[in-house]
């Protein structure tokens, strides 16, 4: 049958108590959960235990920290951005143990306002010196630690396995609450505008980084005056090296190997806990990504030959409307990638208004050989998506 795990915010736990929750969710039919212990801002109509409209904080960990898991040159959570203690977290993995429930560690790395704002100049920061504060940047030595350190600590709690999500760069539309380009702009724009130049990406780099930094400002200014040139032309690497250069690739290179670098670190820490690693790949969103993601898997700075032999689990959002498009991006994923693979799907809207359709593109995850099928979001859905979900995945 495979594996069946809920996506899970850390308030399923504070409303109930685990001993209730597990097994509720076995009941369903779920083997796991992937519960939230570091996560991103966001205002969520959650559902399942009653409707409450709960604000996550940026970049909050659901845990108390264990400060001795962290390299001496690492950013550390700050004490306002954690938990008092553990009771929450070890309630669950007790009663989970207990019954023969896994639990996966659910982390957002890159993507922390909270970190951000105390240290900018770890974010990313594009060509004008503008810091995107949402963005830590990967390439940063204090950052590296940071992620070394939040590994290590969630691998030794006693979960099954760490799914990361946002271990790599990001694009300019991401982040905030209220975001306003007042600005018609193309994909090649919004890459240039936020690709990242800080002191560790330009030292990363084996070029003239800092040419290059110059070169892409001066090349976004007819933008920033007058409108911009590139409406309507693809963001592709040949289109990209035609506008900046040759170098640009070789940039994009360097990035590209240090978010593997990365990678290859948390799963040394995990691996030494007898912890496996789950890359959320979030590919399929990406902007005309359609039925072949992977290909677009660069502009985020991921290098999915790299990556695909530093993780263990490829988890993609197959978020799409039919059971067709599902079928086809679980064939394109089977077809390039070697690692094991878990799909998530929503049983909810967007993507799904009936038993029939998640039935049908639950059969179409299975017909490409896709069996462990995770589901976002349990704290959102209403009764009908839980039966929903038990009668295809346990028919």
């Amino acid at each position: 049958m495979g594996r069946h795990n809920a996506f899970t915010f850390p308030y399923t736990f504070f409303r109930q108590s685990a001993a209730q929750v597990i097994p509720e969710l076995q009941s369903y039919g779920f083997t796991g959960i992937n519960l939230a212990l570091n996560y991103h801002a966001s205002r969520d109509f959650l559902l399942r235990q009653g409707p409450a409209l709960e604000y996550l904080v940026d970049g909050f960990h659901y845990y108390a920290p264990n400060r001795d898991k962290y390299p001496a040159q690492a950013v550390e959570p700050d004490p306002k951005d954690c938990l008092i203690d553990n009771r929450m977290l070890d309630d669950v993995i007790d009663v989970a143990n207990a019954r023969g429930f896994e639990v996966n560690a659910w982390a957002v790395f890159m993507h922390n306002s909270a970190i951000g704002f105390q240290y900018p100049k770890l974010t990313v920061t594009n060509c004008f010196g503008n810091h995107f504060l949402s963005e830590l940047c990967p390439s940063s030595p204090e950052i590296a630690g940071y992620i070394s350190g939040l590994s290590d600590d969630l691998a030794s709690r006693g979960i099954t396995a760490l799914a990361i999500e946002s271990l790599h760069f990001h694009g300019a539309h991401h982040g905030e609450h209220h975001e306003r380009f007042f600005l018609e702009m193309s994909e090649i724009t919004g890459f240039l505008l936020s690709l990242c130049f800080c002191a560790a990406c330009i030292a990363n780099f084996v070029g003239d980084g800092a040419a290059l930094k110059e070169r892409v400002a001066q090349l976004l200014r007819p933008f920033l005056d007058e409108d911009d040139e590139w409406l309507g032309v693809n963001l592709t690497k040949e289109n990209l090296a035609s506008i900046a250069g040759e170098e640009i690739l070789g940039y994009l290179t360097s990035r590209e190997e240090t978010v593997a670098q990365r990678y290859r670190e948390v799963k040394a820490v995990t691996a030494a806990h007898g912890v496996r690693t789950k890359f959320i790949d979030q590919a399929p969103l990406i902007p005309t990504s359609v039925n072949a993601p992977l290909a677009k898997s660069w502009q985020v700075g991921i290098d999915n030959t790299l990556i695909d032999k530093a993780v263990d689990i490829y988890e993609p959002l197959i978020y799409r409307a039919s059971a067709e498009e599902v079928g086809a991006l679980a064939s394109h994923y089977r077809s390039e990638i070697s690692s094991e693979i878990t799909a998530i799907l929503r049983p909810t809207y967007p993507d799904n208004d009936s038993k029939e359709k998640l039935g049908a593109k639950v059969k179409a995850l299975h017909d490409s050989s896709v069996h462990d099928i995770d589901f976002y979001l349990l704290d959102a859905m209403r009764p009908r998506d839980l039966e929903w979900i038990k009668s295809v995945i346990t028919s």
